[in-house]
């Protein structure tokens, strides 16, 4: 949906027509990424703070993901860049124009929502074409960049059609068509896969990537979905209560996460409460059925001090099955066993009770394991991370 046709109406005055006319003149331009600051960004609604303090430098043509739970100010920031919420404090600039509190329907931002926005009544042409029809394009140049804006999202030819004879995941990739026909040099998305199916969702994943790769555009994409944020962006801003708990690369996100609630966010992750002893060279911490085990000092993500609560965490595709001296072993009792296809997953109690899961590839050589089962599993020194703090 284009922002700046979405709020006025028709433009009559004189005002208003010269600005279209530098609308248009932006709409013309070759599709290229701006950057974006946020700074100190504070939204509240009454006592509530929904964004607290946020801050986030994007570069050009960059593609980064919002991604948090319910409640975690992830769409408040989209909506606060998009024009539709002006923040209590802090600004916005996109390259290097403030467009903190300038309307949305001056912004020149693409946007795609949940929902599809389709005009039932139209065209799909026509559809595409209606954020050009706003800006006093003619008739020919608009349905002729709707029709290359179709053939961008791999819809060529379906312009004819209207939006109730095509599918969820085709009604998708139209709001895309329409969002990038003007050429913005934002596009906003917010949570705009949820109402997919899985093999769809993932389908669309990839065409939103390749759209990214192709135009140059930066991305601000909102999601709940952990693996969708790690399948498209090139960066990734985790919050939580309005604050954000990390950013970075999806990779330093997954294998280092810098607290415990990113930790359990980002993938699976196994949590063992233990109490730390020493801190030196290494650092010697006490599990709870007794035994102590001595690890890097490398494990531990946030200082640590002797007589403190620690939280160990491995992710499940980390322990081996089976002893080995490359690093820990422990000991569970199985509770269940679930294919999944390329992989078994393992679940099983430690001696203290602390569920344990492991994903184990290769099933077959797993065939003779049943719940009920001792099975001791390797946890390779360098996959284990410490956290101050105890298990959430």
């Amino acid at each position: 949906m284009a922002l700046d046709w979405c709020e006025g109406g028709p433009r009559i005055d004189g005002k208003r027509r010269k600005r279209d006319s530098v609308n248009i003149a932006s709409a013309r331009q070759s599709a290229s990424g701006a950057s974006i600051r946020i700074s100190r960004l504070e939204k509240r609604f009454g006592a509530v703070s929904a964004v607290d303090g946020v801050d986030i430098d994007i570069a050009a043509g960059e593609f980064v993901a919002l991604l948090g739970p319910s409640g975690s100010g992830k769409t408040t920031i989209l909506m606060s860049v998009a024009g539709f919420e002006f923040p209590t404090s802090g600004t916005i600039h996109v390259d290097s124009e403030d467009l903190t509190y300038v309307p949305s329907n001056r912004r020149n931002l693409g946007m795609v929502f949940q929902n599809y926005t389709l005009f039932p009544h139209m065209s799909i042409l026509d559809n595409v074409a209606f954020p050009l029809k706003m800006r006093g394009l003619r008739t020919a140049e608009r349905h002729a960049r709707a029709e290359a804006a179709l053939a961008t999202v791999r819809l060529a030819g379906y312009g004819h059609r209207r939006p109730n004879e095509l599918s969820g995941g085709q009604q998708q990739r139209v709001a895309l068509a329409r969002a990038i026909v003007y050429q913005p040099r934002v596009l906003l998305m917010d949570e705009p896969l949820s109402a997919l199916d899985k093999n769809l969702r993932e389908d669309m994943q990839l065409e939103i990537k390749r759209l990214h790769a192709e135009l140059g555009i930066t991305v601000i994409f909102v999601t709940h979905d952990q693996s969708e944020a790690l399948t498209m962006a090139d960066r990734i801003a985790v919050l939580r209560d309005g604050k954000i708990q990390q950013i970075g690369p999806a990779r330093q996100l997954y294998e280092r996460p810098a607290n415990l609630f990113t930790a359990g966010f980002i993938g699976e992750m196994n949590f063992v409460d233990v109490a730390v002893q020493s801190v030196g060279d290494d650092t010697s911490v006490a599990l709870p059925w007794g035994e102590t085990w001595r690890l890097p000092a490398t494990a531990a993500v946030e200082p640590l001090a002797a007589g403190e609560a620690a939280v160990l965490a491995v992710r499940p595709e980390r322990l081996q099955l089976g002893v080995s001296p490359a690093g820990q072993v422990i000991t569970v009792t199985l509770s269940d066993i679930v294919y999944a296809g390329a992989a078994l997953l393992l679940i099983g109690r430690l001696p203290d009770g602390t569920e344990m899961r492991a994903r184990i590839p290769g099933a077959s050589q797993l065939s003779s394991l049943a719940p009920g089962d001792v099975a001791s599993f390797t946890i390779p020194t360098e996959a284990m991370l410490l956290y101050r703090g105890k298990r959430q």
